[in-house]
């Protein structure tokens, strides 16, 4: 195709050739020519945080003081545009922290402002995480652990309020599960067989109580059983007083008095039947 032109012709097209090349090969290496600074520039622009760190630690010598002071301006916004994005959710906290930390141990170590930045950074992200970690613990069912992980989330976080909806929707959840254990308690209890079913009933909110100490709720329905059954108690031992079974008597007020060392009924029954 190339003996349609005639020498003069085709010597123009290899040297456009060539200069193609080599325009070509410039434009990659335009930056290593440049030097180090601007070869932080296009890093930086280019959000290549480990290349511009690299570049950044060749601008050496007192006459690149110019050029250092123009990178860490550089990296100074390039920091906040960083935060910024991952405030916004526009990128993750992994991201974020790999970048701010990486600027500020290669670039910005001695930028005092770089304590606020990265302050702000985890600050947001100890909430987001108290967030999470209480959306799966109300997924668990360990109502109370996520409670605690919601009110530590601050007011200005922007799931904030709905956190406050969700410990709503928790504290719901805890009062129908202590709700359905009392009444399963309750249908223990059988009227014809009074004293044995009271304390199965009483045993099953004691199992719930030990796994859940702060539900105030369940802990004075389980009051209330016990008051029920050391009232019916004290009915019979007045009775085994009268048929003369003082040592049974003697044995249920001690029982009594163990199950609820507050009321002193039992522990009177125990000092006259011990004279």
């Amino acid at each position: 195709m190339l003996g349609k032109f005639s020498y003069t012709q085709k010597v123009i097209m290899v040297g456009i050739c060539i200069l193609i090349v080599v325009v070509v090969v410039l434009r990659i290496n335009v930056s290593r020519l440049r030097g180090p600074y601007y070869q932080f520039e296009d890093a930086i622009n280019a959000g290549d945080v480990t290349k511009a760190c690299k570049a950044y630690a060749r601008i050496n010598g007192s006459a690149k003081t110019g050029e250092r002071a123009a990178a860490e301006k550089m990296a100074d916004k390039y920091v906040r545009i960083v935060i910024s994005d991952y405030l916004t959710g526009a990128i993750n906290y992994e991201k974020a922290s790999k970048e701010v930390y990486e600027i500020r141990d290669g670039i910005l170590k001695d930028n005092a402002a770089m304590d606020d930045y990265i302050s702000k950074m985890e600050y947001w992200h100890e909430a987001e995480e108290n967030f999470r970690l209480g959306i799966e613990a109300k997924e668990d069912g360990l109502y109370e652990e996520s409670v605690k992980y919601f009110s530590k989330i601050p007011p200005d976080y922007n799931g904030y309020d709905e956190a406050l909806i969700a410990i709503q929707e928790v504290e719901d959840l805890k009062e129908a599960r202590a709700r359905k254990v009392i009444e399963d308690a309750m249908n223990t209890v059988d009227l014809n067989d009074d004293i044995h079913t009271y304390l199965d009933a009483i045993e099953l909110l004691d199992g719930y109580i030990a796994d859940y100490p702060d539900d105030n709720f369940v802990s004075a329905r389980r009051e209330q059983f016990v008051d029920e059954y050391y009232n019916l108690q004290l009915k019979n031992i007045e009775a085994l007083l009268s048929a003369k079974e003082d040592e049974m008597a003697l044995s249920i007020a001690k029982e009594l008095k163990e199950l609820n060392p507050k009321r002193k009924e039992a522990q009177d029954y125990i000092e006259q039947l011990q004279k």
